[in-house]
């Protein structure tokens, strides 16, 4: 399970439980991983015993050193007589990863031991091909392949690593006699290992510093680590822990009667959001490996329907340069006819899809209409609240534009016409669309407004209108709203936790009557042990008897009663969701409906960006 990440937008390392690498994004945040989820594995020798201990028998826990993006691992070695505290981050400018490692010997006999690190590197996200060799101008270890370059190195403040191999297969097994092979290079599905000798006192610690560099090419990645030694790690680490730390201060969440998990969750929810952002803009939905060997494929994308309010939620907690930087990046991802495509790689490119072109006899969009009206939605608002029309002007006529062009183009009889609903099964005419498309419009007028397009603020005032009409005419039944039109014309009445968006989107007010019913329709039919799930009989990834409770569903119920000035049911569900939270603040997406641990990827940006959202509706 991943618990922590660090990143700089050009590199992002995850941690699981055993405070282990696992991932390695780079030069893309979530687009390569360079380790494809496999873990670089921690062993230690005893020399005088010939005992051996590996990561997986060490009782590990991890924080983030005082919410800053340092993740903090502390690990007990009972069965040596040692400890471990190692302070992890990611340079702030360079992709380049420093641990600051304190092995210390907790008895009363010197210790002498040696570390030992092994790696499993598939460049590219795939085994084949790649080199790996001992560098003695660098005194590193480097693999390699095309445009790759990842360097391994770990030193004290007098001397570097000096056992290494190079090889294939898992050379987990070279370590047990307390020696390695000494192999300097190898290709294909290569594998490295190196190892430092220490030296301990009585009661005492060495300091080990261990590094992991990346490039595009061999000179520029051995200039990097050629620069590298403990003076300069030691000076990085109070750069990036100071750098950080006055990064989180930004936020406009200044409020110091907060409950502390709630305060610990909001920082790491805005961390989590950075570390999954690119240099270039795209904001990836996670970047949890584990999922991609059951399925050959995970939330390693930028989806613009989660980056959008993501980007929102950054706008609501005062980063507006990030959020702009995201919308720089999706304005230049506009199809010709104005929308967004179902989603991207953090390069650009077209991502990967399961919505159809031709769909039952005739050929359609393969979108979801929301995530376009979504991310117009975003820029209006952050508009909205900073008016800064120099910043917004080229992202409005490069993509919103023709984004509510397109919007009011594709309606029929006064609703949107069919597209793939937000959670990517159905087809026709959803409610989560209908909103998202009126919150656009309303929001888009105002802006074109303001830009000079006023024939074109004109219509969407019009087109809006007569959306409000239509819903109210026939996506209402027994006083509720109702979650689409399928695709035979037919009312799906099915209770969906996304009904709860005509609310947040501005389609009604909060204390309609017809919100409140279907607010009390969603708490009867899909309250399970206190959290919300998506909508009766959900079966993804299901578990048990009852549907998995989702975090984001859950925190949309908030948002609900934090807007009606409902602050105890509001801090019901906001409890019940940090209740969810690991150790470290990550949010999952979805939790066992019984025992509540996390049933699908973990972090999920959405529902950190949520946490941000529904915090913010509670104290304003």
């Amino acid at each position: 399970m991943r618990v922590s990440s660090i990143g700089n937008g050009r590199l992002l390392i995850n941690f699981d439980e055993k405070g282990r690498i696992v991932d390695i994004y780079y030069p893309y945040i979530g687009m390569e991983n360079q380790t494809s989820g496999n873990p670089i594995r921690i062993a230690i020798w005893d020399i005088e015993k010939n005992i051996l201990s590996l990561d997986d028998e060490w009782n590990t826990s991890i924080s983030y050193l005082d919410d800053a993006n340092v993740v903090e691992i502390r690990s007990e070695i009972k069965k040596l007589g040692l400890s471990l505290l190692s302070y992890n981050f990611v340079d702030v400018d360079e992709p380049i990863y420093y641990s600051i490692i304190r092995l210390v010997n907790n008895t009363n006999i010197q210790k002498n031991v040696k570390m030992f690190f092994i790696h499993d590197i598939n460049l590219y996200s795939n085994p084949f091909g790649d080199t790996a060799f001992y560098d003695p101008s660098t005194f590193s270890i480097i693999h390699y392949k095309s445009k790759r370059y990842l360097g391994f190195k770990a030193f004290t403040s007098t001397s570097s690593f000096s056992e290494y191999n190079i090889g294939k297969g898992d050379l987990i097994g070279d370590i047990y006699d307390g020696h390695l092979g000494l192999s300097g290079i190898d290709n294909g599905d290569v594998n490295s290992s190196l190892g430092i000798e220490l030296r301990i006192e009585p009661n005492s610690f060495s300091k080990i510093y261990y590094l992991i560099a990346a490039d595009r090419n061999l000179e520029d990645l051995r200039q990097k680590i050629r620069k590298i030694n403990f003076a300069t790690v030691e000076t990085s680490f109070t750069l990036a822990y100071m750098f950080w730390r006055n990064w989180l201060k930004k936020n406009r969440l200044k409020n110091d009667h907060l409950i502390q998990d709630i305060k610990r969750i909001y920082d790491v929810s805005l961390l989590v959001i950075r570390n999954h952002m690119d240099i270039n803009g795209s904001i990836i939905a996670s970047s949890d490996f584990s999922f991609v060997k059951l399925y050959g494929d995970s939330y390693q994308y930028c989806w613009p329907r989660d980056a959008a309010i993501a980007a929102y939620a950054l706008d609501l907690a005062g980063y507006k340069e990030l959020a702009l930087k995201h919308f720089e990046f999706i304005s230049n991802l506009v199809s010709s006819e104005g929308f967004l495509y179902h989603k991207y790689n953090p390069n650009t490119t077209l991502a990967s899809s399961w919505h159809p072109w031709f769909y039952k006899g005739k050929r359609i969009y393969p979108i979801q209409e929301d995530e376009t009206a979504l991310e117009v939605w975003a820029i209006a608002s952050h508009y909205e609240k900073y008016e800064d029309i120099d910043e917004i002007a080229s992202i409005y006529k490069k993509f919103v534009r023709p984004a509510l062009r397109f919007m009011v183009s594709f309606m029929e009889e006064g609703l949107p016409k069919p597209s793939f609903d937000l959670w990517e099964e159905r087809y026709g005419i959803h409610i989560y669309t209908i909103s998202t498309v009126y919150g656009a419009l309303t929001k888009g007028a105002k802006l074109a407004q303001d830009i000079g397009d006023e024939i074109l603020s004109e219509d969407l005032v019009d087109t809006a209108s007569l959306l409000k009409e239509m819903t109210l005419k026939r996506m209402v039944y027994n006083g509720r709203f109702i979650r689409r039109i399928d695709e035979e014309n037919n009312p799906d009445l099915i209770v969906d936790a996304s009904l709860y968006s005509p609310f947040f989107f501005g389609l009604v007010d909060a204390n309609d009557k017809i919100m409140i019913n279907t607010i009390n329709e969603i708490e009867n039919k899909l309250k399970v042990n206190g959290g919300i799930i998506r909508y009766e009989n959900d079966m993804y990834q299901r578990r048990k008897k009852e549907p998995n409770p989702w975090l984001i569903t859950t925190l949309w119920i908030a948002e609900y009663y934090a807007s009606i000035n409902d602050k105890i049911k509001a801090n019901e569900y906001i409890k019940w969701v940090t209740n969810r939270a690991l150790p470290t603040g990550f949010l999952p997406e979805q939790v066992d409906p019984e025992t509540f641990e996390p049933t699908s990827v973990t972090p999920l940006v959405w529902s950190h960006a949520e946490f941000l959202i529904a915090i913010n509706k509670l104290l304003s």
